[in-house]
């Protein structure tokens, strides 16, 4: 069997058996890996607390029939901060979820590991608004992706939203990947996609906006934004995850508390 070297960040962890973890990580060199870590809930185990979630490692494992088995770990930063405080541990499993979502299979792709490392740097770093760190690295995730959200013209006529947002309301439409105009959403209003549209100002689309544009680390949402910045990147996410489209934000965001937890 192929043994090989690698650095991730561990994104789950689930008990097996008596004293084995399942453990999901993102690698920089392979993207998703399952692999399996044995004996590691035993007291004298070797690995010890080196593979709790959101820590970043350097691993040694040998290829499975159906899991890796790692042999051997270091870690190179366990963010362990982040595991500490409640809203900042929300915000990070909303980031493992969206790139559990968003990445597909074993495709690697270094710019993700480094979009994860660096917002859960940025989420250590600071004692306030962690959800903005959470909803940028969502949008910025969907971007690498190829999901590009939309949030500078109206995805149906086109017109720049600068322009048109005095009209009234705006339109997120998930299936279209971006804004509509109040105009657009008026004509066809019940047909496909544009009928899953929900209505949204032009003061949360400039936050959007702020978003993607800004370094992650810079990012910060007042209180009472968080909310209506989340739910359009949510449904964003959603609308573009393959065969995730059936399952609901909360029931994932619960999951991840639940596997987000030290071994």
């Amino acid at each position: 069997m192929a043994v090989y070297k690698s650095r991730g960040i561990v994104l789950r962890s689930i008990r097996y058996g008596e004293a084995d973890r399942i453990l999901d990580l993102y690698t920089r060199d392979t993207g998703l890996v399952s692999a399996i870590a044995k004996g590691i809930r035993r007291t004298k185990s070797r690995f010890g607390g080196r593979l709790e979630p959101l820590s970043c490692v350097e691993f040694l494992a040998y290829e499975g029939r159906t899991l890796d088995i790692v042999t051997q770990v270091e870690v190179l930063r366990s963010f362990h901060d982040v595991r500490e405080d409640l809203k900042c541990l929300k915000a990070a499993s909303g980031m493992v979820w969206a790139v559990r979502a968003l990445s597909g299979g074993d495709e690697a792709d270094r710019r993700v590991f480094n979009l994860l490392y660096h917002a859960l740097d940025a989420l250590e770093a600071r004692e306030t608004s962690f959800e903005a760190v959470g909803s940028a690295f969502a949008l910025k995730l969907s971007i690498l992706a190829g999901y590009n959200p939309r949030l500078d013209v109206c995805v149906s006529c086109e017109r720049d939203l600068a322009q048109i947002s005095s009209e009234g309301l705006l339109y997120f439409a998930p299936p279209l990947g971006g804004v509509l105009c109040a105009w657009c959403r008026s004509e066809s209003r019940d047909a496909g996609p544009i009928g899953d549209s929900f209505a949204l100002s032009p003061a949360v689309v400039a936050l959007l906006q702020d978003l993607v544009a800004s370094p992650i680390r810079d990012v910060a949402l007042e209180e009472g934004q968080e909310e209506s910045v989340r739910r359009v990147v949510s449904a964003h996410v959603l609308a573009h995850a393959p065969g995730n489209t059936a399952l609901s934000r909360s029931h994932l965001t619960d999951a991840g508390r639940r596997t987000l937890r030290p071994a």
